[in-house]
């Protein structure tokens, strides 16, 4: 009986062991698959991430090409490539749109804007740009060397128009309207901060607001559509007065012609215009500024004394002459170091400095000859390290001289000059001349003879007893014109799809 009991037992035990070994089984498996299907998830997660990182970058490598073109010192500046791509003088009008183009190997540069159509654009200001307002330009990322072809960063386009306040969906002025007709302004000089505005007649401190728009589009299908909103950054250079000399001491001398004059409200003279800028005649400055030893008159005494017609002289004030001691002036103007460090900036986005130095240490001397080709449209920044003797010469944009300046009647320009280093211009005609000066000048010494820097503004001289044509007027659309874009200032960065 014992016997069988037992037996039984073993018979009603057997398979337990298959169970669990089954079970077993079951539990890896499932833990196989979950790690299978986790590792699935993380590489889907990984590939993901590749994705969007690689046409984030894509796309910011577009904008960041267009941000770097509008600029003229760049070597791929647009208007090199394809003159008059963009405004050489002026604002982007609304409903003007610039596209760089970048197609893959085997797409068609002509149709890229028809297979990769920019439906961004209608959903910012309501309809599709006008053809003929379109211009294109092929992109640089793409090089060829030695028979091999870099493709370059997988961006399709990049648009670049002016902003509005609709197309930023941004009431700018709060007054519960999206204006889609007036472009819109960065006013560097706006209280009680920087800001955006939108009107018609911006003042001479604003810059336009661009916009950037880049599309970019991976093999595998992936697209990011992004945008940045740009405005150009100069010197921010600022004059007091439509002559300023700034010195220790002044050694002035009036013009005796009858037809020299000098003005410190804005826009007078008669200067070409310049685009997208209009003079504020409410803008009224001193012609000449001075700025005085501490405690003393005597320059602003000095000055006024040296004008044998001194009802030509007129601007801020009741009184003429209309010399005035400075009450402040830039701080890029105010010391040697100061004027030292611009000019030495200046120098890194001039079209052209010279002459070459002679030996020995002295100072070279460049000519009308030596100065590039410069227009109303197409202003120059000209750096001369030393002396510049013009005859004849009407030069546009901002001039450096380090020497003395010396001029004739029929010589003028339209913009800044600035003779710093040794601080002395030179009338060399004999009376006559039908040409004219209009920005502003500014004067100082901040150098020794010996070419070291002063501690202290030294002496300045002015002379323009011979008389001529050329007078001085304040102009700030032409004080703005001439300054060099140094870059352009990122306002805002989104991303759009």
């Amino acid at each position: 009986m014992k016997s069988n009991r037992i037996n039984r037992r073993k018979r009603s035990e057997s398979g337990v062991a298959l169970l669990i070994a089954i079970f077993v089984l079951m539990l890896i498996s499932v833990v196989a698959i979950s790690l299978i299907v986790a590792s699935g998830g993380e590489s889907a997660l990984a590939g993901n991430y590749r994705s969007s990182a690689s046409v984030y970058l894509a796309g910011t490598a577009g904008l960041e090409e267009a941000r770097g073109r509008m600029l003229p010192s760049n070597s791929d500046y647009f208007n090199s490539t394809v003159a008059g791509f963009m405004p050489a003088s002026g604002p982007l009008a609304v409903g003007q749109v610039r596209y760089i183009l970048n197609p893959a190997p085997g797409e068609a540069l002509g149709s890229l804007l028809t297979t990769y159509p920019d439906t961004e654009y209608a959903t910012e200001f309501g309809v599709a740009p006008v053809s003929a307002n379109v211009k294109t330009i092929a992109s640089v990322s793409t090089v060829t060397s030695g028979g091999t072809t870099y493709s370059g960063p997988l961006f399709k386009w990049v648009r670049i128009n002016a902003a509005t306040e609709k197309s930023l969906k941004t009431d700018v002025n709060n007054d519960a309207v999206l204006d889609a007709l007036i472009a819109l302004y960065y006013d560097s000089g706006h209280t009680p901060l920087p800001s955006l505005v939108v009107t018609a007649t911006p003042p001479s401190t604003a810059k336009q607001a661009l916009e950037i728009t880049a599309l970019a589009v991976l093999p595998n299908g992936s697209r990011k559509t992004m945008q940045y909103v740009v405005a150009p950054q100069t010197f921010n250079l600022s004059f007091p007065s439509a002559l300023t000399l700034s010195g220790k001491n002044i050694a002035f001398s009036g013009a005796n012609s009858n037809v020299y004059y000098a003005n410190g409200t804005d826009g007078t003279g008669n200067p070409p215009a310049v685009s997208g800028c209009t003079p504020n005649p409410l803008t009224s400055l001193p012609a000449i500024g001075v700025t005085e030893p501490l405690g003393g008159n005597g320059n602003r005494t000095a000055v006024a004394a040296g004008l044998p017609r001194p009802d030509h002289y007129t601007g801020a004030g009741l009184a003429t002459p209309s010399v005035s001691d400075t009450i402040s002036l830039n701080p890029a103007l105010q010391t040697p170091a100061s004027l030292n460090t611009l000019v030495q900036s200046i120098s890194q986005f001039a079209t052209v400095i010279t002459p070459t130095p002679p030996s020995g240490g002295l100072l070279g001397t460049a000519t009308n000859s030596d100065l590039p080709t410069s227009s109303a449209t197409n202003p120059a920044t000209v750096v001369v390290n030393g002396n510049l003797n013009v005859s004849s010469y009407v030069g546009y944009g901002l001039l450096v001289v380090t020497g003395n300046f010396a001029y004739d009647g029929n010589s003028g320009w339209k913009g800044i000059i600035l003779v710093v280093g040794d601080g002395t211009t030179t009338f060399t005609g004999s009376g006559g001349g039908n040409q004219e000066f209009d920005g502003a000048i500014f004067v100082a010494s901040i150098k020794d003879t010996s070419g070291n820097l002063l501690s202290q503004l030294g002496n300045v001289g002015f002379d323009i007893s011979g008389g001529g044509g050329n007078g001085v007027y304040y102009n700030s659309c032409w004080i703005n014109s001439a300054q060099p874009t140094l870059t352009y200032t990122l306002l805002s960065f989104r991303e759009l799809q």
